[in-house]
């Protein structure tokens, strides 16, 4: 070692003459005398082992040999321990010794100093040395326990087998209908012996190829129906399309029974064709098909001629169409020596697993498979097991597959990777050279593997690998457990296939981005369902829906199953702030940011200025997508109905706060869609929010649903024990402390218990035929019914449908006092139900209420100012049928249709900056 100085002395267990005693070097120090820097070997006595107890503190006896540093660099080793601690007792300390004893013949340690101070010591040595015993006793012990224990929990988890992966999938596995019989199972080989699990048939003799072309394929044909029909496809595509002459395909058809009746139609159809094959009788597994394509290839090609390895159904899409050979020679030419290609998973626009119809060249359009599974999915990420280092290890769908390769290297069984004997071959020179991958991008392979029949084949394959004790397939399981969740079906709405239909069909793709959906009900979610129906239903148009998922709610409380959805994790944060009716979401995973790489959007339309939507507006800046912010509620309005009993949160002007949040939000989006002038000024004027970014989203009405015709007697008489000419007064949303549920209570009580307003009726008893209707619920509830009166008040809960139309058209009268709306749905559909509306006078009510449709009040007004304007209302019944005439005049105007063509002109002008950014972002010719 260079610069350290070491003092060598040998024990007497060394003879004088052997050969560590006549080493004049150590480590490659020369042997001297100088007392500061020599190494010198000298003959003693063995200490006894009672000795050995006393022996001087840096020195350790291991075969006769004790080895310390001089005394000057001892005292350099204590000055660095003094500053670093001691260095023993430590967990090296506890292991070293154990394994060091069993396996080391020498014990080198550092001396901690010189030999004066060592040999003045020498009860402290005994004291540290028997601690150090006693301590490697049991803590080698309990750290080797311990240690067996990881290693065994590290082996369960890292190398799975079948009965290890059971319990999280075969309980559901195991209950499905018409399991195959694993009796007639038998246990593949690869290695060609008799009884191996197959029997190879070669009815045309040994493959032996032309030399048309240096491109060759192999692609395996299981004996079913199905399979048989997709066969015209796949022959037409690759040798009447791609140009491979058909004698240079070489083919296996796979069947379990020599008595497949399948079989013999497949063979004619492969010999009409001029397609080389042979015939599997028995089980077929990845690994046995590798095999026997390794060994068809090395009889039958050269080993710089190329293999495209190809199944059934799957439809390579190789550039330059027609001339595959002119593409493979580019590749060679570019120096790699394989293709990859990536999964195009290919499903009928209805999800079903449909039947193949054959194909016939008088009506291609109609029939080509491209015509029959037009939606394009990713198969991926839902056959990954829920959790765990599991992940790592199982068999799963993979997102592409070697698609062609020089003969020479030999492919995965799964044929997703280069086998690693290859990489081996090559580092020892035993092959023709290093797999090197095409750098372009991989080229795209369309599956058609979903259609009928497979439930049945995946059913057999999980079984065959339980039975046999290979790996168990969990993603062929998964599959299936998909299947029976839907009724047979592939979920095309489950967010996370991010299915969208293929070209040549054009349609604009939008992402909505959304933390309420369909497990809350408010004006958002509401008005987002609808928006995301109309989407979906659109020719032109396709819709994906992120959001987050609400793990206290089991199922959705809204229907919207028909449109994609894609979950992610979500985050209770207004338990914070006393409401933990919501939740908010957490920023896009890996998950979901792949589903958007495969869904591809051309805008994001983003709802939340939340966690949420700022990573999905970051998301959509770094792949040039437009972004569109939809302004739906006023936060900074209502903040401080919940930071107003928390003193620190009050004092820390939470309104704003939240201003400047949406200032930062909203002024990074592209477009962002209000809902009517009056919060498009406040943007502009509060918020920075550039005016050229403003676009409108106003909101509709369903005239159909919401209208007097649907006004019911005999309901207000059976719920509301009213009578035809008493006076209904109607709250109709979310029982929350920002509708103003405090003073809609209030005012109530003030309008009963006041009695001047008695003393100003002709009929005091007037005020006795009024009722109150509270339609919605909310953490208010309670609150409400304690302050309202109990004999005139009816709670009938959340309503929607038909129930909510009705107790909408049965009212007369509509009391909202809430401030905090950025367009009051509700007081829309009172207005189209003929009710007379009475409401604060803010400038989002003043531009909605016109023309005398409604009774506003002052904004600022108490509850004394409403139960004046209540009052008025209920005493004059032509005032009241005046206001109501004109608000079914002014609702009649706003239609969902005008609505949303409002909304598609912000579309529109999202998209072409898309297209504008995606276009300056390509590399120049």
């Amino acid at each position: 070692m260079r610069g350290a100085n070491w003092t060598v002395r040998k024990s007497s267990s060394l003879a004088p003459g052997s050969r560590c005693a006549r080493a004049g070097r150590l480590g490659g120090g020369a042997a001297t005398t100088t007392s500061s820097s020599s190494v010198f070997i000298s003959s003693q006595k063995a200490a006894s082992s009672s000795s050995a107890r006393h022996r001087a503190p840096g020195r350790a006896t291991r075969d006769g040999l004790v080895v310390a540093r001089s005394p000057a660099v001892g005292r350099a080793a204590r000055a660095r321990r003094t500053i670093a601690g001691p260095r023993r007792g430590g967990i090296v300390s506890w292991w070293v010794p154990t394994i060091g004893q069993a396996t080391t013949p020498w014990l080198l340690r550092r001396e901690s100093g010189d030999r004066s101070s060592r040999e003045s010591r020498p009860a402290a040595a005994a004291m540290r040395g028997a601690g150090q015993r006693l301590g490697r006793r049991w803590w080698n012990k309990a750290f080797m326990a311990l240690g067996v224990v990881c290693v065994v929990m590290l082996f369960r988890e890292f190398i799975p087998m079948p009965s290890m992966v059971r319990p999280t999938l075969w309980i559901r596995y195991e209950a499905m209908s018409s399991p195959h019989e694993t009796s007639a199972i038998k246990c593949p080989r690869w290695d060609g012996s008799p009884g191996g699990g197959g029997r190879i048939e070669e009815p045309l003799g040994p493959w032996r190829p032309p030399r048309e072309s240096r491109a060759y394929l192999y692609a395996a044909v299981a004996s079913t129906s199905e399979a048989e029909r997709t066969l015209s496809h796949f022959v037409d595509y690759y040798v009447g399309q791609l140009g491979i002459p058909a004698a240079q395909v070489m083919m296996t058809i796979q069947s379990v029974s020599e008595s497949n009746p399948v079989v013999g139609s497949i063979r004619r159809r492969l010999e009409a064709a001029g397609v080389h094959y042979d015939v599997w009788i028995g089980t077929f597994s990845s690994e046995t098909k590798a095999w026997h394509r390794d060994r068809v290839a090395d009889a039958a090609l050269d080993p710089d001629d190329w293999l495209i390895i190809a199944d059934v159904d799957e439809f390579h899409q190789f550039p330059g169409g027609t001339d595959v050979a002119a593409f493979l020679a580019r590749v060679e030419a570019s120096g790699a020596n394989y293709v990859t290609a990536a999964w195009e998973d290919r499903v009928a626009e209805d999800g079903e697993l449909r039947r193949v119809v054959e194909l016939d060249p008088a009506r291609r359009a109609e029939t080509s498979l491209e015509a029959q599974f037009p939606l394009r999915c990713s198969m991926t990420q839902w056959t990954l097991p829920d959790s765990g280092l599991l992940r790592l290890v199982l068999p799963r769908a993979e997102s592409g597959k070697v698609a062609a390769s020089k003969a020479f290297l030999r492919v995965h069984r799964s044929a997703h990777k280069i086998r690693t004997r290859s990489y081996l071959a090559a580092l020892l020179r035993l092959s023709r050279g290093w797999p090197r991958r095409w750098a372009a991008p991989p080229i795209a392979s369309r599956h058609y593997k979903w259609i009928a029949g497979l439930a049945a084949y995946l059913d057999r394959r999980v079984r065959t690998y339980d039975k046999c004790g290979m790996l168990w397939s969990y993603e062929s399981a998964s599959i299936n457990a998909h299947l029976e969740a839907h009724g047979g079906k592939i979920c095309v709405a489950c967010g996370a296939l991010a299915c969208r239909y293929a070209a040549p069909r054009e349609r604009r793709r939008v992402a909505v981005v959304t933390t309420v959906w369909d497990e809350h009900v408010d004006g958002v979610s509401i008005t987002m369902n609808r928006v995301a129906r109309f989407l979906h239903a659109s020719d032109d148009t396709e819709v994906l829906v992120v959001t987050p998922h609400d793990p206290a709610v089991a199922q959705p409380v809204v229907d919207v199953a028909e449109v994609p959805k894609l979950p992610l994790a979500s985050l209770p944060v207004f338990a914070l702030v006393g409401r933990n009716d919501y939740v908010v979401g957490m920023p896009l995973g890996t998950a979901q940011k792949a589903a958007l790489v495969d869904y591809a959007p051309d805008l994001f339309h983003l709802v939340s200025p939340d966690m949420l939507g700022y990573s999905a507006r970051a998301y959509a800046r770094r792949t040039n997508t437009c972004t569109l912010c939809s302004y739906h509620t006023q936060i900074d309005r209502y903040v401080r109905f919940y930071t107003q009993k928390h003193g620190l949160l009050d004092k820390l002007k939470p309104r704003i706060a939240v201003q400047k949040l949406f200032a930062d939000f909203y002024g990074g989006c592209d477009v962002v869609a209000v809902p009517n002038q009056a919060i498009a000024t406040k943007l502009v004027t509060k918020m920075a929010v550039e005016p050229r970014k403003i676009g409108y989203f106003p909101r509709g009405v369903n005239t159909t649903q919401y209208n007097p015709r649907r006004r019911n007697e005999t309901w207000r008489a059976t719920v509301l024990d009213a009578r035809p000419s008493d006076t209904v007064v109607l709250w109709a949303a979310r029982l929350v402390k920002e509708k103003g549920a405090a003073l809609f209570a209030d005012t109530i009580k003030t309008l009963f218990k006041n009695a001047s307003y008695a003393d100003r009726l002709d009929r005091p008893a007037l005020l006795d035929a009024v009722r109150v209707l509270v339609v919605g619920a909310g953490p208010e509830q309670d609150a409400m019914r304690k302050a309202l009166p109990h004999r005139i008040t009816y709670f009938i809960g959340h309503a929607s449908g038909p129930l909510l139309w009705c107790a909408y058209a049965s009212a007369d009268i509509y009391f909202f006092p809430s401030h905090t709306e950025a367009f009051p749905n509700t007081l829309l559909e009172a207005q189209a139900s003929g009710l007379a509306v009475l409401a604060p006078g803010y400038s989002v009510n003043r531009a909605l209420v016109v023309n005398g449709s409604g009774f506003l009040v002052d904004e600022h007004a108490g509850p004394l100012e409403f139960a004046d304007g209540l009052f008025e209302l209920i005493v004059n019944a032509s005032r009241r049928r005046a206001v109501a005439d004109s608000a079914l005049r002014v609702a009649s105007a706003r239609t969902w249709s005008a609505a949303f063509a409002e909304l598609r002109a912000c579309y529109d002008r999202c998209a072409a900056i898309t297209r504008q950014r995606r276009a300056a972002a390509q590399p120049a010719a």
